[in-house]
């Protein structure tokens, strides 16, 4: 039996020196039982593009217009219900200001230099660098 596609599209904001995550509501971390960290985006409607897509979801959950820089992190696993993708990419020079929806709590602006004292989960974290590499190769 196929199973449905559910394509999520996020971005790993960067600016200067500090990255973007969002913290989800409480709402939120209830109803899905998670940690409540999250990066800027979400899931794609059918008829979408992957950059119409994300470009749409961070209006949605950010207000932000950000450049993108190059896909990051790739999550692919065939759940019981669906097959999941997750595509993070490596962005930066955000115009805009923060402005989060109701499924977000707070935004943060972490400082890359002090990214290991963050409360945030470890995966982030390797996330983070591994997008910050990208990031870094692209500014040569």
């Amino acid at each position: 039996m196929m199973k449905p596609y559910k394509v999520v599209a996020k971005a790993i904001i960067f600016d200067q020196n500090r990255v973007l995550i969002l913290r989800k509501s409480l709402q939120e971390r209830l109803a899905k039982d998670s940690h409540g960290w999250d990066f800027p985006g979400g899931t794609l409607e059918p008829d979408e593009s992957l950059m119409d897509g994300l470009s749409r979801e961070l209006q949605e959950e950010v207000s932000l217009s950000v450049k993108v820089v190059a896909p990051a992190y790739i999550y692919d696993e065939v759940q019981e219900e669906k097959h999941m993708m997750i595509i993070k990419f490596a962005c930066h020079q955000p115009s805009g200001e923060v402005m989060i929806s109701e499924e977000h709590d707070s935004y943060h602006w972490f400082d890359l230099d002090s990214l290991h004292q963050a409360s945030i989960p470890e995966w982030m974290k390797e996330e983070i660098r591994r997008a910050q590499r990208i990031y870094k190769e692209f500014q040569k």
